[in-house]
């Protein structure tokens, strides 16, 4: 089976993830893919109010304290044909703080899965819990707003990812001497990037190798929501440029989903946005976007090499 896990997070609270995540799941199974959504923002998880479905159980924390056995089992119907819901967790307190071994535990059951496409909603922030779930996705998608805050915070959390990214490939092959040269030289000023690269390959080629293309195997995306003109949707573009340019990172822009009243209205109404708006502007940028994934982009799989490390 062809599988995908698509990964919808970001830096900021209040940019739309769920959204995002919600009527993108509602697009595919409209187009009779099999789909199964997991909340796995473990502070707020909100996903199942998107959807019109109150919280109940089975729910994630039922599969990580064993009461349901298996992921799959934790996944429920929903009232949309093809579509499943894995709910998050009641018990927030246990779950915000996830312990390393049921990460992994998830992470594989995840990946097992019955079903071509599985979207993580992912909770705000840059806990190693959020950017390891979001690593583990092919594709991974930064959700931002037009505001600098949300701007700001896009750009934290990029960097966040690659910090892990390079602590997961270091702690593989055992470059612990690395580890603090990287934290002075990049933590400290991302625009340093370039330089701590220039520099290792001078020292040491093999590593500066393997640590390069696990860096350039990191190939997230880009949405702009909630945008209100063209200077919003171009400032998309501009994020994605200034990534490349200073994260090294080839990050790939899907486009902007505009700012509509409606999607309030549905909110408020506990009625997801999807169905009744398939004509509108918004739902259309959905489509495209999804579309965009799904047959424009080449996706590498990319976990934490405590589970599957690719090839260096």
């Amino acid at each position: 089976m062809d599988k995908r896990i698509w990964a919808i997070g970001g830096g900021k609270g209040g940019t739309g993830k769920s959204f995002i995540a919600a009527n993108l799941g509602l697009h595919l199974a409209s187009l009779d893919r099999q789909v199964v959504l997991l909340d796995a923002d473990l502070g707020a998880p909100n996903l199942h109010t998107l959807l019109g479905m109150k919280a109940g159980h089975p729910d994630l924390g039922d599969f990580l304290t064993g009461v349901a056995p298996s992921l799959e089992e934790a996944a429920v119907a929903t009232p949309y044909k093809n579509l499943r819901l894995v709910r998050g967790s009641e018990n927030i307190l246990f779950i915000a703080n996830l312990p390393h071994f049921r990460k992994l535990r998830l992470l594989r059951q995840i990946r097992q899965l019955e079903t071509p496409n599985v979207i993580l909603d992912l909770g705000t922030g840059s806990s190693y819990n959020t950017l390891d779930f979001f690593l583990s996705a092919n594709p991974g998608v930064v959700v931002a707003t037009p505001e600098p805050t949300a701007i700001e915070n896009t750009y934290l959390f990029l960097k966040s990812c690659i910090m892990r990214v390079l602590k997961l490939y270091m702690d593989h092959y055992k470059i612990r001497d690395l580890h603090q040269r990287m934290l002075d030289q990049i933590e400290k000023n991302s625009q340093s990037l370039y330089g701590f690269f220039k520099s290792l390959m001078e020292t040491d080629r093999s590593y500066g190798t393997i640590l390069y293309r696990a860096l350039r195997g990191f190939r997230p995306c880009l949405v702009m929501n909630k945008t209100r003109d063209e200077r919003d949707v171009l400032l998309g573009r501009s994020v994605a440029d200034v990534a490349r340019k200073y994260l090294l990172i080839d990050m790939k822009y899907l486009g902007a989903v505009p700012y509509a009243d409606d999607v309030q209205a549905s909110l408020r109404g506990l009625r997801p946005y999807y169905p009744d708006h398939r004509d509108a502007a918004a739902a259309r940028a959905i489509r495209q976007m999804s579309e965009e994934m799904a047959y424009s982009i080449e996706f590498t799989l990319r976990t934490p090499p405590e589970i599957r490390l690719p090839e260096a």
